[in-house]
């Protein structure tokens, strides 16, 4: 018979095996999150584009990627760099702190499915300004709190959708350096906190909806701000 230690030592490894294949695998943005943040951002795939892109807090790379394939000259942040697979120049930055970049240096930024995980999204919008050139665009998302799903479920447990107190949400599954979802933001708030920044708000959309056990692909709910997972706003910086 095994001994108890070598069954501990052997799901130790499956599950390590198993955080690895999930962590490199699939974009990590909720369902069509990237295709609505590039459509906000006037960047499909057939259009051509130029300029200094920013991809904050960009994962495994997937919109990095994408953003080089329509032409842009890309700069990602990403702190666990295990897991980032794009060909683009890769800075390792706190995203609570300074940006190590210049003022003015990039023409547009994103900053998909971050703003939740940030200590003080306020400084991270002025930061965000700072870096963009006059005439700038930044796409910004979080999750929407005020859809119909995370206002039933704040009615019955006091927690939003993918805002809940256990440690998977609230520490990120793979990795110490960042958080997991601790700054939770309606609408409102994000548009008040970019303003106050010196942004102009200039649209939002949402991503596909989410109901449990249904693949976002196949989910007959519609999008909109009632059934949308993820809020998706465009920024606009004032030029001179």
């Amino acid at each position: 018979m095994a001994h108890p230690t070598s069954w501990i030592q052997a799901f130790e490894h499956g599950r390590a095996a198993l955080q690895a294949r999930l962590t490199l695998r699939g974009p990590r943005a909720y369902g069509d999150t990237h295709d609505i943040a590039l459509a906000l951002l006037g960047a499909g795939a057939t259009e051509c584009r130029s300029g200094k892109a920013l991809d904050l807090g960009a994962g495994r790379g997937e919109l990095s990627a994408r953003l080089a394939a329509v032409g842009y000259d890309v700069t990602a942040v990403e702190r666990y760099r295990p897991q980032f697979r794009a060909a683009v120049p890769l800075v390792d930055a706190d995203l609570n702190q300074v940006f190590p970049f210049d003022d003015a240096t990039f023409d547009i930024a994103m900053a998909v499915e971050i703003l939740e995980h940030l200590e003080n999204p306020r400084f991270f919008l002025r930061e965000l300004w700072r870096v963009l050139r006059p005439g700038g665009t930044a796409i910004v998302s979080t999750p929407n709190l005020t859809s119909l799903l995370s206002r039933v479920l704040f009615a019955f447990v006091g927690q939003w959708d993918l805002f809940f107190n256990h440690p998977w949400r609230l520490r990120d599954p793979y990795s110490s350096l960042v958080h997991g979802h601790i700054t939770p933001m309606p609408r409102w708030l994000v548009e008040h906190h970019a303003r106050d920044a010196g942004f102009r708000v200039e649209s939002h959309r949402y991503s596909s909806s989410y109901l449990p056990g249904v693949p976002w692909r196949i989910n007959p709910l519609p999008s909109g701000g009632t059934f949308g997972r993820i809020l998706i706003t465009r920024l606009h910086k004032p030029g001179n």
